[in-house]
């Protein structure tokens, strides 16, 4: 009988030290130790993957933006200013002026912060092309006009004014003498056209119209009428309608004959 006991043990012992054993060696094919190579692929219970849903809930949100933090600033001061004039008590009304003083503190150290990017950096000082200070605004003109003057002193070798009037216009009669004193002091040739065929103030020498400005392809809505013709590229380039003093005709002129569209601004 003892006998038959220890023969039982002895089974099973020998049963589960063999299952322990294939455990182990279950657990080493699964990947459960460091060493093993296959992982869960190898007969294992694979762990359940993220359904797309799950995956979009766990990733981090967007970051905000500047622009979405600068709108959502302003509405929160335009809500608190809102309730504290529909509710102007204490705790509303410190509410918007603590936000009011909030938004002026950013807007400072930004104005701050722009001014000196601008000292530091002169190519984004737009005061160095067009300066504001009375010194340097008073340099820029003078070099401005001695530009100007001499590009109207070689004007005549490309263009010619046309200037179109009417006796019957009593803006005609007295821009007609501005622009015969204008274009005599910088040797402008003018070719004066009278768009009704009477004489014009100041210009004895006035043709009729006669078709001529259709045929340059000139309109005249309003008389009088200044018209820069170039005769290298036979087109017609308006330059003022209406009275204009002197010195703005100049500068039409002068940025229409010797600046780049977009260069002086």
């Amino acid at each position: 009988m003892i006998n038959s006991y220890a023969l039982i043990l002895a089974c099973l012992f020998y049963v589960f030290s063999a299952a322990s054993a294939e455990a182990r060696e279950w657990r080493s094919w699964c990947g459960a130790e460091a060493s093993s190579p296959l992982g869960w692929h190898f007969y294992c219970d694979r762990i359940e993957e993220e359904t797309e849903e799950e995956a979009q809930a766990t990733k981090a949100p967007p970051a905000t933006s500047a622009t979405e933090r600068i709108m959502a600033t302003r509405r929160a001061l335009e809500e608190a200013r809102a309730q504290a004039i529909l509710e102007p008590t204490p705790a509303n009304v410190k509410t918007y002026l603590r936000l009011q003083q909030e938004a002026l503190q950013s807007a400072a150290s930004f104005s701050d912060a722009f001014r000196r990017a601008v000292w530091a950096n002169p190519g984004l000082d737009y005061t160095l092309r067009r300066p504001v200070g009375a010194l340097a605004k008073r340099l820029w003109t003078e070099e401005r006009r001695a530009e100007r003057e001499a590009a109207l002193a070689g004007l005549k070798r490309r263009y010619g004014l046309i200037y179109l009037g009417s006796e019957k216009c009593p803006a005609c009669r007295v821009f007609g003498p501005l622009l015969r004193a204008f274009a005599l002091r910088h040797g402008l040739e003018v070719l004066a056209v009278s768009m009704t065929g009477g004489a014009l103030e100041g210009w004895p020498e006035a043709v009729p119209d006669q078709g001529r400005a259709a045929r340059l392809g000139i309109q005249a809505p309003v008389l009088p009428a200044v018209v820069l013709y170039d005769t290298q590229t036979r087109q017609a380039l308006p330059v003022s309608y209406g009275v204009v003093a002197e010195d703005q005709l100049a500068e039409r002129i002068f940025a229409l004959t010797a600046r780049e569209v977009g260069s002086d601004y």
